[in-house]
C-alpha cells in the first residue's frame, strides 16, 4: 500500500516547460508517455477572456501548479485568495493523422470553480464561475476530458473564479496524454484510493478492537481516531477527490469542512500519544493547550461562514506547526530517557516532518518536475504508532498465554498441595496420637536417673557421707527440674498440627544450647561412668525455634549415652560446613545395622531396643528429631558400625539472614518462602500482623515482607504498629506486596500514609515467586 500510494517520482520530461504561454512537445512519444502542463503560463488578473479571440496586448506570466496568492504580479503584489482569472496556454502538438488515438486531459481541483476551453470551444466545467462571491460556487470534481484536436495548435483557455478557498488557481497539476494512457493513470489513482480508504477503515476498526480487547491500550483508541480522521483526509484530499466525485456540487462546502473535521482529529489524537511519551509535566500541560486548541479549530470548522472559512483554518493550519515541534522535542526527550518505543516514534515523527518540509518546497517549485509526497508523509509517522500498538497487543497476548500457562501449573501444584497437605495432616494426627509416648520418651530417662540415685542414697544411707548425700540431692534436684521444665515445653500440643510443626524462631548461641542440654544429660550420664566430653572452638549464633533445637540435640545425645557401653565416652563437637552449621555427637556402644537405621527414621512406629543399662524407649527420637529438622530445613545423617558406635551430624544453616514474610494467601506465602529458602534466608512466616507483632517482639530479622491487603491487622496498620514499637537502631528495609499492585509505579500513596521513606519498594504479587524474590534481593543490594 506504501508503495502504491508513493507519489514521489520523477515525472517525464520536467525539462519540457511552458515559457511566455508557450509549450512545445512534438519530441515527446505520447505512446506511452503522459507529460504535466507546468511552467508560465499567460494570466490575466480579473478578466475572462473570449476564447476564441487573440490575447490582448497586456499580458502577464504565472506559475502553475503554484496558487495565484502566493505569486507576484509586475508591481510585485501579491495576488489575493479570492477572485478570477483566466489562464491561457498555447500547445504544440506533434504532427498525426486522423487516425490516431485522440488526446485527452486529467484536470485535478481547480479552486474552486472552472470552465475549460480547447481551441474556442467549451470542453468542460466545474461548479459555477463568477466575477462576484454572490453568484459563485464551488466544485472540487477531477475530470478526464477527452480532446478532439484536428491540428498540430491546442489553445487552452481556463477561467477560473474563486471565493471560497485559500489555494486559488490551478494549484494541481494538469496532465496531457494518449486518452488511454490518461484512463490507466487515473484508473490506477482511483484503485489506489479506495485501497487507501478501506486499509484505513480496518485499521481504525482494528485499534478499535484492540482497545476493547484490553482497555488498558487507551493509545490504541486514539489510534483509531487518527486512522478515522486520515481516512477523511484521504476521501477528500487525495487527488481522486473520492467523496466529491461521489457527491454533487451542494455538498462541496460541507466536504471542505468535513475535511477539516479529519485533520483536526489527526492532530489532537496523534498529538495527544506523542506528547505524552516522555511523561513529564511541561508536555501534560501541553495537552491542555492542544485540547482547547483543538476545540477551538473544530468549532472553526462548524460554524465560520464561508466567506472567512479559507483564510481561518488556513491560519489554524499553520498554527498547528507549532504542535509537531512540540512532538517532535517530546520525542527526543522520550529517546533520551529511554521510553518504550521512542525510538520508532522518533525516525518515523523526523521523516514525517522532513517529508512536509519537501512537499512546501516542491509545491512552491513544480517545475523540479517531482511530485509531492502528499499523505505518504503522514504514513511514516502512523505506521510506527500501529506497529507499536501491534507489538502492545502481542505482548498483552503472550503475557495472557503465560498467565494461562502459570495458572495451570499452580493449580498443578495446589493439588499436590492438597495431597501433600493431606498427608502432613495425618502425619500430625499420628504424632498427636503418639504424643504421650513422646512425653514419656523424653521424660523417663531423668526421671530413672533420679530414682537410681534416690535407691542408692536409701541403700546405703548411713554409709554416704554428708556431702555425697548433697551431691546427689542436687543432682535429682536439676534432673526434676529439668524433667519439669521440659513437661511444660512438649505439654504445648498445638504445636504440632496439620501444617506441621510450629516454629517460633529466634536468634541464639547454639553453645550455650549445648551446655543447657549437657547439663540436663549429666545425671544420667554419671551412673553409667559416661564422660561426656565436648568440642566447640566456635561461637556459632543460628536463628532457630530454640526449645525444637534444644530437644533434637537432647534426644540424640540421651541416645548416645543409652547405648554406650558404662564407663565409655560420648563426643560432642561444633563447626562450620560450608553453608551450614555442623553439631556431631559421637558414641562407642552398640551401633545401628544400615536397616535399623532406615527404620527408626522412617515414618513406620517400631519397637525400641533396649539400652546397655536395659533402659527402654519408644522407638520415636529420631523420627520427631528428624520432623523438627525438617520444618528448619536441616539435615540429619546418621553413621554407625555394630558394636563399635554411631555418629550422629545435624545440619543447620548458618545464615542470619532472615525475613518476616506476613500474608494471610497460605498457598502464596509458602511459595515465596520455599524460594527464598533456597536463597539461603531464613523464613519466618506469619499470616496476619498480629502474628507478625508477636515475632517481632522476639526476633529482629534483616527485611520484612507484608501484604497490603490483610483480615484484622493489614500491611499499612502493621508497620506504622512496628514503627511505634521499635527501638531506634532497628531499622529494618521493609517492601510491602499486593495483587493489586501495577507491575510498576503506583506507589504514591505511601507519600499520603507518611510511608514512603520506610518502604522500601511496593511490588506487584503477579509476578512469579522467583522473580518476585530476584527483584526483593535486587533492592535490598
Amino acid at each position: 500500500m506504501f508503495l502504491g500510494t508513493t507519489s514521489c517520482r520523477f515525472d517525464a520530461y520536467p525539462t519540457l516547460l511552458a515559457k511566455d504561454g508557450v509549450v512545445d512537445v512534438q519530441t515527446v512519444d505520447f505512446s506511452g508517455e503522459t507529460i504535466n502542463l507546468t511552467g508560465k503560463w499567460e494570466f490575466y488578473w480579473n478578466e475572462f477572456l473570449d476564447p476564441k479571440g487573440n490575447s490582448p496586448e497586456h499580458k502577464s506570466y504565472l506559475s502553475v501548479g503554484v496558487p495565484w496568492f502566493s505569486q507576484e504580479n509586475e508591481d510585485g503584489e501579491e495576488y489575493p485568495s479570492f477572485g478570477f482569472g483566466t489562464y491561457r496556454l498555447t500547445v504544440i502538438l506533434p504532427n498525426s493523422d486522423s487516425n490516431e488515438e485522440p488526446f485527452a486531459l486529467s484536470v485535478p481541483a481547480l479552486h474552486s470553480a472552472y470552465k475549460i476551453f480547447v481551441n474556442g470551444e467549451l470542453v468542460a466545467e466545474n461548479g459555477t464561475t463568477s466575477t462576484t462571491q454572490e453568484f459563485h460556487r464551488p466544485s472540487f470534481h477531477t475530470k478526464i476530458i477527452p480532446l478532439m484536436v484536428v491540428s498540430n495548435k491546442l489553445d487552452l483557455v481556463i477561467h477560473i473564479s474563486n471565493f471560497s478557498h485559500k489555494y486559488a488557481g490551478i494549484h494541481g497539476l494538469i496532465r496531457l496524454g494518449k486518452l488511454q494512457n490518461i484512463i490507466h493513470i487515473w484508473n490506477v489513482n482511483f484503485t489506489m484510493s479506495w485501497i487507501i480508504m478501506i486499509f484505513m477503515t480496518f485499521l481504525a476498526i482494528y485499534h478499535a478492537l484492540v482497545f476493547f480487547i484490553n482497555r488498558s491500550e487507551k493509545n490504541a483508541l486514539r489510534m483509531s481516531f487518527v486512522y478515522l480522521g486520515i481516512l477523511i483526509l484521504s476521501s477528500t484530499l487525495m487527488e481522486t477527490r473520492i467523496l466529491y466525485n461521489l457527491l454533487s456540487d451542494e455538498f462541496s462546502i460541507p466536504l471542505f469542512r468535513f475535511s477539516r473535521i479529519g485533520f483536526v482529529l489527526v492532530l489532537y489524537f496523534g498529538g495527544y500519544i506523542v506528547l505524552n511519551m516522555p511523561q513529564m509535566r511541561f508536555f501534560k500541560r501541553m495537552l491542555i493547550f492542544l485540547k482547547i486548541y483543538a476545540l477551538i479549530f473544530l468549532f472553526v470548522v462548524m460554524f465560520t461562514p464561508v466567506s472567512h472559512l479559507a483564510d481561518i483554518s488556513f491560519c489554524f493550519e499553520i498554527l498547528s506547526g507549532a504542535f509537531v515541534i512540540l512532538g517532535l522535542l517530546s520525542v527526543s526527550l522520550a529517546l533520551y530517557f529511554h521510553r518504550k518505543e521512542s525510538r520508532l516514534y522518533f525516525f518515523s515523527l523526523l521523516l514525517a516532518i522532513i517529508g512536509g518540509l519537501i512537499d512546501i518546497l516542491l509545491i512552491a517549485n513544480p517545475t523540479f518536475g517531482y511530485r509531492p509526497l502528499g499523505l505518504v508523509s503522514l504514513y511514516l509517522f502512523i505506521f510506527p504508532q500501529t506497529l507499536g500498538v501491534t507489538f502492545g497487543l502481542v505482548r498483552v497476548y503472550k503475557r495472557s498465554e503465560s498467565l494461562s500457562k502459570e495458572l495451570y501449573k499452580r493449580k498443578e501444584a495446589l493439588e499436590k498441595k492438597v495431597k501433600a497437605r493431606t498427608l502432613e495432616l495425618e502425619k500430625a494426627n499420628r504424632w498427636k496420637a503418639n504424643f504421650v509416648s513422646l512425653i514419656s520418651h523424653d521424660l523417663r530417662s531423668p526421671l530413672n536417673s533420679v530414682n537410681q540415685i534416690l535407691d542408692v542414697i536409701d541403700f546405703s544411707f548411713s554409709e554416704t557421707t554428708a556431702e555425697e548425700k548433697k551431691k546427689f540431692l542436687e543432682i535429682c534436684k536439676t534432673g526434676v527440674t529439668q524433667s519439669l521444665r521440659m513437661l511444660e515445653q512438649l505439654l504445648d500440643v498445638s504445636r504440632f498440627d496439620a501444617f506441621g510443626t510450629k516454629l517460633i524462631q529466634s536468634q541464639f548461641c547454639v553453645n550455650e544450647l549445648l551446655n543447657e542440654i549437657i547439663e540436663s544429660v549429666e545425671p544420667l550420664a554419671t551412673l553409667k561412668g559416661i564422660r561426656i566430653q565436648k568440642e566447640t572452638p566456635i561461637q556459632a549464633e543460628i536463628i532457630a525455634d530454640r526449645t525444637l533445637i534444644g530437644e533434637v540435640f537432647k534426644n540424640i545425645l540421651t541416645n548416645s549415652i543409652k547405648y554406650s557401653y558404662l564407663n565409655s565416652e560420648v563426643w560432642i563437637g561444633l563447626s562450620y560446613k560450608g553453608k551450614w552449621l555442623s553439631v556431631e555427637i559421637r558414641d562407642r556402644g552398640l551401633g545401628m545395622s544400615e536397616e535399623q537405621i532406615h527404620r527408626l527414621t522412617g515414618e513406620e512406629t517400631i519397637k525400641s531396643l533396649p539400652g546397655t543399662a536395659g533402659e527402654r524407649g519408644t522407638g520415636l527420637g529420631l523420627q520427631l528429631c528428624n520432623n523438627i529438622l525438617e520444618a528448619h530445613f536441616g539435615k540429619l545423617r546418621i553413621k554407625s558400625v555394630l558394636g563399635v558406635g554411631s555418629s550422629f551430624e545435624i545440619s543447620l544453616s548458618k545464615s542470619t539472614k532472615s525475613v518476616l514474610l506476613v500474608d494471610d494467601s497460605g498457598n502464596f506465602r509458602s511459595d515465596l518462602a520455599e524460594v527464598m529458602r533456597r536463597n539461603q534466608w531464613i523464613v519466618i512466616e506469619a499470616g496476619n500482623g498480629e502474628e507478625a507483632l508477636s515475632h517481632l517482639s522476639r526476633i529482629t530479622p534483616s527485611l520484612i515482607i507484608t501484604d497490603l491487603h490483610m483480615p484484622g491487622m493489614n500491611g499499612i496498620s502493621l508497620i506504622h504498629e512496628w514503627e511505634g514499637r521499635r527501638h531506634t537502631n532497628q531499622k529494618i528495609p521493609i517492601i510491602l506486596i499486593s495483587s493489586d499492585a501495577p507491575l510498576s509505579g503506583g506507589d504514591k500513596f505511601l507519600e499520603e500514609e507518611g510511608l514512603e521513606t520506610i518502604v522500601s519498594a511496593y511490588l506487584s504479587k503477579m509476578y512469579k515467586a522467583e522473580d518476585l524474590c530476584q527483584q526483593i534481593e535486587s533492592i535490598l543490594e
